[in-house]
């Protein structure tokens, strides 16, 4: 039997489309009627119960994004001295990736690199019987920065109302293949989604907890020492050192170079961008799931993706992340799903923001029963379809339908493959007679 991937799955969803069906054939046969003799019967068409290996999937769509990833910019302004990189180098945190000439900057900078081998002297005296207070001092410095970069960013989504977003719209669309959703997405600047600001909330947390666990360290270190001499020097280092890196733009994080924007001898000003850098290892896709959905998404279900710009390419990956708490999106209510990819490993072109589709697997393949969309109708008592018996009556039949498959709907009732349904009818649209056997 073949595999057939589940293209639609909401109850309501299903429910139009048998109607849309339906629609169909009441329009075919007043058609019909309008030609045809008055006295003349038609005979209602015939269908066969099948069975089909059937999986439920939720289409969803995003786009692919890179963790960490950073837009460097200039500090400060001056003629651009060396550019150490190119796009598609891999660099490691720390690297200095392009630098100014000192010259062309303010005289500030230029005291500042002589100010910071001064002060690196004069810390390195006073810590020269204490290594382990400064690496207290270092750790507590590294903690303070990441602290500081955290909480700016916090702040920057709570009061920037012009932060890029995308949003996904969905259409029921018919196909020669039969009803299909459509996903468009549509970038766009507004106020931070609920998710991004909970997930900056917890960054923000635990670089809390671990400037405090670095503070606690430095102060039980620092007890015997002759510690404000030391906060002084690294102080004025930390000075110096800060005024001293606007010369230079500094790889954050171990990654790719993606872009460069400047060459040696571009004049630059505070604020220009210089580069683009991520960690092309660390992909993923953050995408809306419909609430009528959500309930079947869990934590490593897996999923697969392609890319509109990049045609032939499938990526896997699986489910890492479920906010629960979801957003109204155009009137409909959406949840945050997170699909982290799996590392590729082969050199392709993979542009970043570029719309990513993803079929996320609920459930695997399995064997059901399916039957045509014209074969079940819909009463108060719920779905049906009527069997016909070997004695040419029919039995009604209750089922309850699922994933629709082409013309076919997954069901579940007391069918067994290769049972005889009738199709609605096209001179009716009433049950069977029940004078005929009809249940």
């Amino acid at each position: 039997m073949n595999t057939v991937s589940n293209l639609l799955k909401d109850k309501k969803t299903r429910n139009w489309a048998i109607a849309a069906a339906v629609v169909i054939v009441v329009i075919l046969t007043v058609a019909g009627f309008s030609s045809a003799n008055a006295d003349t019967a038609v005979a209602a068409t015939e269908a066969r119960v099948v069975v089909l290996e059937v999986g439920e999937t939720i289409e969803a769509s995003g786009s692919l994004e890179a963790q960490p990833f950073a837009s460097l910019n200039w500090k400060t302004s001056g003629v651009v001295k060396s550019v150490n990189v190119q796009p598609g180098d891999f660099v490691k945190a720390g690297d200095i990736l392009l630098t100014l000439d000192p010259t062309s900057t303010s005289a500030s900078i230029v005291s500042a690199q002589a100010d910071l081998i001064t002060a690196q002297k004069n810390l390195e005296d006073l810590l020269k019987s204490g290594t382990g207070l400064a690496q207290a001092a270092i750790d507590l410095k590294d903690a303070q920065e990441e602290y500081d970069d955290k909480l700016s960013y916090m702040n920057y989504l709570q009061n920037d109302k012009t932060i890029p977003l995308t949003e996904t719209q969905v259409y029921l669309q018919k196909t020669p293949r039969g009803y299909e959703y459509v996903y468009k997405t549509k970038e766009h600047i507004g106020p931070a989604t609920e998710a991004m600001l909970t997930e900056a909330a917890n960054n923000l947390a635990l670089a809390k907890g671990q400037f405090d666990d670095a503070q606690r360290e430095y102060d039980r270190l620092n007890a015997g020492a002759a510690s404000p001499d030391v906060v002084a020097a690294q102080a004025k280092v930390d000075a110096a050192q800060a005024t001293v890196n606007t010369l230079s733009i500094v790889a954050p994080f171990d990654g790719e170079v993606l872009s460069v924007d400047g060459r040696a001898g571009d004049v630059v000003d505070t604020g220009d961008l210089s580069v683009n850098m991520a960690d092309m290892g660390h992909l993923y896709v953050e995408t809306q799931v419909d609430e009528s959905d959500i309930a079947t998404v869990q934590l490593g279900n897996q999923a697969e993706v392609t890319l509109d710009a990049v045609s032939g390419v499938t990526l896997t990956g699986k489910v890492s992340a479920i906010n629960p708490v979801g957003e109204v999106v155009s009137g409909l209510v959406k949840y945050n799903v997170r699909v982290e990819l799996d590392k590729v490993e082969e050199d392709i072109f993979l542009p970043l923001g570029t719309t990513a589709n993803v079929v996320i697997r609920t459930k695997d393949a399995s064997a059901t029963m399916a039957v045509p969309i014209t074969a079940i109708q819909n009463d108060n008592a719920g779905e049906y379809v009527w069997v016909i018996q070997d004695d040419g009556s029919s039995l009604r039949v209750n089922i309850v339908s699922g994933s629709i498959v082409g013309d076919l709907v997954a069901v579940t009732g007391d069918l067994k493959e290769g049972d005889r349904l009738q199709l609605l009818s096209s001179s009716s649209f009433d049950a069977p007679n029940p004078m005929r056997g009809g249940g």
